[in-house]
């Protein structure tokens, strides 16, 4: 069992700083960020640039979120 006690030397917390959207391979919100800014605009090349969602795949449906979410963010800024 993990504990997030840290009298016990593991702090949980101290994994999710900064937020790790995908802890399989540690990759940060901002890393998909910066990844889909330079042109991942796919799950799948998301996936190759990061390596997000590549593991257990549990963190699939917040990557793509994120995903989704710059894209929708890219062509509002494209528009005006």
């Amino acid at each position: 069992m993990i504990s997030s006690n840290v009298e016990d030397g593991f702090d949980i917390n101290s994994l999710m700083r900064p937020k790790r959207v995908c802890l399989c391979r540690l990759v940060t919100e901002k890393e998909l960020v910066d990844a889909i800014q330079a042109g991942a605009h796919t799950i799948e090349e998301l996936r190759e640039t990061t390596r997000a969602s590549t593991g257990c795949g549990t963190c699939a449906q917040a990557v793509n979120r994120i995903l989704q979410r710059e894209l929708e963010n890219i062509s509002l800024r494209k528009s005006q």
